[in-house]
C-alpha cells in the first residue's frame, strides 16, 4: 500500500474506531439538554404558584437515595420513603420536619430498583404502593409493585425494624414492551394505577387496574397518552380526591387539575401550573400532603432537604 493511502487508511480506521463514542457523548448531551430546557412547548410562561419552606433534612442515615414519597393517610404529618434500587425492601417513616420515625421491612419483596411510592385508600383501609419499575436499559421481562397496609405508628414502635406483609403484588409488562418507568400513582376515583415513562421524545402515560380481576393472571399495562409540556419525569402522585396531579422533573415540578368525571389522559394534555420552589440536587421524590394542601419534595442526595409547599399561600409580593 503507498503511503498516501496508508496515511488514509489509517485515518479512516480511527474515525471509525472513535466516530460511535463520539456519537454517544453527542446523544447524552443533546439528551441532558433537553432536560435543562425541560419545558417542550414555546408557549407563554406557565404560571407559577406555591409558597415553599424548607421544613428540615430527612434525619435516617440509612436515607442514601430516596426515590419516593407518600404522604401518610392515617396521621397528618407523617411520610413514607423508599429508597432507590439496591437497599433492602425497607419502608421508612419521617416526621413532617425530617425526623427519623422508623422503619418497616416488607416481607417476601425485593428492591430491584424501587422508584416510586404511592399512598391510597380502599375499603376504609390505608394503603402503601410501592413500585419496582425502573428500568434504566429498558429490558426487564416485567415489573412489579407491591401494595401493603400502611403501618401503625405506635410509641412502641418508634425506631423499630419492624415487618409488614404484601397485601397483594401486581407484575405486569407493557403492551409495547420494556420501558423506563420512575412515576407511578394511584388514581382513587377510577382505582388504576397510572404510569408515566421517563425516557424518549416524549413521556407516556400507561394505566393498570388496582386489585387484578385474577391474580396469576398476566397482566399488561394499557398506552394512554403521549404528555407533552415536560421531559424525564421522576416522581407522580395525585392528591387524595384524585383532582390533582404533581409531576416532578429534574428541573421543576408541575400542578395539573382535572373536573370531576374527567379523565387524567386529557388532563395531562393541559398547561399546567408551575410550582414555585428553588431546584433541589438529583430531586427525585415528591408527593401531596394528607390534605391534599401541600406538595413535599425531597431529593435522591445526602444531606437530603425536605421541602413544604404550601399551594393555596398567596404568591410573595415582588
Amino acid at each position: 500500500m503507498e503511503l498516501k493511502a496508508f496515511k488514509k487508511h489509517t485515518a479512516n480506521r480511527r474515525l471509525r474506531r472513535y466516530l460511535p463514542a463520539s456519537l454517544a457523548i453527542i446523544a447524552m448531551t443533546a439528551i441532558f439538554a433537553g432536560c435543562a430546557a425541560d419545558v417542550l412547548t414555546k408557549s407563554a410562561p406557565l404560571k407559577v404558584v406555591g409558597e415553599p419552606q424548607r421544613a428540615g433534612k430527612l434525619e435516617n442515615p440509612q436515607l442514601k437515595e430516596v426515590s419516593g414519597l407518600a404522604a401518610s393517610s392515617l396521621y397528618p404529618g407523617l411520610l413514607w420513603a423508599i429508597n432507590d434500587g439496591g437497599d433492602d425492601p425497607l419502608l421508612y417513616a419521617v416526621g413532617s420536619d425530617g425526623a427519623d420515625l422508623g422503619t418497616f421491612r416488607i416481607e417476601g419483596a425485593g428492591n430491584y430498583d424501587w422508584e416510586a411510592l404511592a399512598s391510597f385508600r380502599l375499603q376504609d383501609s390505608a394503603y402503601l404502593l410501592v413500585a419496582d419499575v425502573g428500568d434504566n436499559w429498558q429490558q426487564r421481562q416485567s415489573v412489579s409493585l407491591y401494595v401493603v397496609r400502611e403501618p401503625s405508628i405506635t410509641a412502641a414502635g418508634l425506631g423499630a425494624d419492624n415487618a409488614v406483609a404484601i397485601a397483594w403484588q401486581i407484575d405486569f409488562t407493557y403492551e409495547d414492551g420494556p420501558q423506563d418507568c420512575e412515576a407511578a400513582a394511584v388514581d382513587p376515583v377510577t382505582q388504576t394505577v397510572l404510569l408515566l415513562t421517563k425516557r424518549g421524545a416524549s413521556p407516556m402515560l400507561y394505566e393498570i387496574p388496582l386489585q387484578p380481576a385474577a391474580a396469576d393472571a398476566p397482566l399488561v399495562a394499557r398506552r394512554l397518552a403521549s404528555v407533552p409540556h415536560f421531559k424525564w419525569p421522576t416522581d407522580m402522585d395525585l392528591s387524595p380526591d384524585g383532582l390533582a396531579a404533581v409531576v416532578l422533573t429534574y428541573n421543576h415540578a408541575y400542578l395539573f387539575r382535572r373536573r370531576p368525571g374527567g379523565d387524567w389522559a386529557r388532563a395531562l394534555q393541559k398547561k399546567p401550573r408551575r410550582l414555585r420552589f428553588d431546584t433541589l440536587i438529583q430531586q427525585e421524590a415528591a408527593c401531596f400532603g394528607f390534605y391534599g394542601k401541600t406538595v413535599w419534595v425531597t431529593s435522591e442526595r445526602r444531606p437530603a432537604p425536605l421541602v413544604r409547599i404550601d399551594l393555596e399561600a398567596a404568591a410573595p409580593k415582588p
